[in-house]
């Protein structure tokens, strides 16, 4: 009998579960999410009408009316088996599936009953086994094959009036029973898992997107900030010398028919600021590139820097308080290019004749920067790139920067960076 049992599971409960048979179920109750497919449908009708075949053939006192009532009963045993348990199946209700059974072990005990114990009557109500597991939850399970193994157990007994006959048979059918039960599990047990594979393969492939998004989003704003770094750097670096230089050929060229001596030293300082153009932006490239380190400090720097104001006969003064010290690149470039744009729009706005820039380190935690003149003020301070470039620098370095500058009085820039 286990052969025939293990015959019997491995036709109508096929290892191999279509994925396009599977069916999640909506409902309120713990359900395996397993479905078989149209091929353990027809194995189901197979199995019942072999039954049937090999009852009738055994069966010899049956009356006309037994064999049309059996007949009868299996069509509607074969057709709920397949309807009723498809249906229940994309439902997912308990209540429904609780009817099919109820109806289905009607309707197989009817049929054992008829059989009057001849043929493989046993084969009736086995699927129903397999059908439990499926649709129902654990506890279910096995009380829906309790009632299962006592209507076949009293069919049996009814129709023989043979306890000894039901207790030769019970327990074959009780082994076919946890037989179909632990195999069909198994193959729950694997769907499941199976499922649990898809689900966290598609939750990696989404994470992997999103992954990808980032990368794109953290891409297009590492782009948009270099070209805002080249940007500072092109406005800050180059454009303070080309301020300069503008303002020395505006100076040769007004005083050139008069006084061609002059302008001929002015012009010769525009040339040298040329020059000092020229390798600021090979200093840019070298910093921009990151190869290349300057032994010139960034008070050396700031001085030269303020030097040159003398070439615009604008008398300068450079101070450092405190004790100067190591800072890092990233200060010491911020301080340098805010020092180039606030010389620079003294130059294009104040009209002044003397100019004041203080470097002061006798904060441990931060430096001070301040640029002062003595010209008549602005009305704005380069409300263009120039301010918000600096707004941008010294605010990546989580520093401070404060403007005063009012007409007819003077120009006042700020600018405290921690280091």
């Amino acid at each position: 009998m286990s052969r025939i049992a293990m015959g019997l599971f491995l036709d109508i409960f096929p290892k191999k579960v279509s994925a396009d048979s599977i069916v999640i179920p909506m409902n309120t109750y713990e359900q395996p999410a397993i479905r078989t497919g149209n091929g353990a449908d027809l194995a189901f009708a197979a199995v019942v009408l072999m039954a049937y075949f090999v009852t009738f053939s055994s069966l010899h006192s049956a009356s006309r009316l037994d064999i049309l009532a059996m007949i009868g009963l299996g069509i509607a045993y074969i057709a709920t088996g397949i309807y009723g348990y498809a249906y229940c199946s994309r439902a997912g209700k308990k209540l429904f599936s609780i009817l099919y059974f109820v109806i289905q072990i009607i309707l197989g005990g009817s049929i054992v009953y008829l059989s009057k114990g001849a043929g493989l009557h046993l084969l009736i109500l086995l699927p129903l086994t397999g059908h439990s597991v499926i649709l129902l939850s654990s506890i279910w399970v096995y009380l829906i094959n309790f009632v299962i193994l006592g209507a076949y157990s009293f069919a049996l007994q009814v129709t023989t009036g043979s306890w000894d006959y039901v207790a030769a048979n019970v327990p074959n059918f009780l082994a076919g029973q946890v037989f179909i039960i632990a195999f069909v599990q198994m193959a729950v047990n694997e769907e499941r898992a199976r499922k649990e594979v898809e689900k966290l393969v598609k939750n990696l492939s989404e994470a992997n997107l999103q992954l990808r998004e980032y990368a794109d989003q953290i891409e297009t704003l590492t782009l948009t900030q270099e070209r805002a770094r080249l940007a500072r750097e092109i406005h800050d670096g180059l454009g303070h010398y080309l301020t300069t230089i503008n303002m020395q050929l505006q100076a040769a060229m007004a005083i050139i028919h008069r006084d061609k001596k002059r302008a001929l030293v002015t012009l010769t300082n525009a040339q040298m600021m040329t020059k000092e153009a020229l390798a600021e932006v090979r200093r840019s490239v070298f910093e921009l590139r990151e190869t290349t380190e300057y032994s010139e400090s960034v008070i050396d720097k700031i001085r030269k820097l303020t030097e040159n104001s003398k070439l615009l006969n604008i008398i300068p003064e450079f101070e450092v308080l405190g004790e100067p010290r190591h800072l890092r690149p990233a200060v010491e470039l911020a301080l340098y290019r805010v020092a180039q744009e606030g010389i620079s729009n003294i130059y294009k706005h104040a009209g002044a004749s003397k100019l004041w820039v203080t470097l002061d380190f006798s904060d441990l935690d931060a430096v001070l920067l301040e640029i002062r003149d003595n010209g008549v003020g602005s009305v704005q301070f380069d409300e263009g790139f120039g301010l918000r470039g600096l707004q941008e620098r010294v605010g990546l370095l989580n520093g401070r920067i404060k403007i005063e500058t009012t007409p007819g009085y003077r120009f006042v820039l700020s600018v405290l960076i921690p280091g």
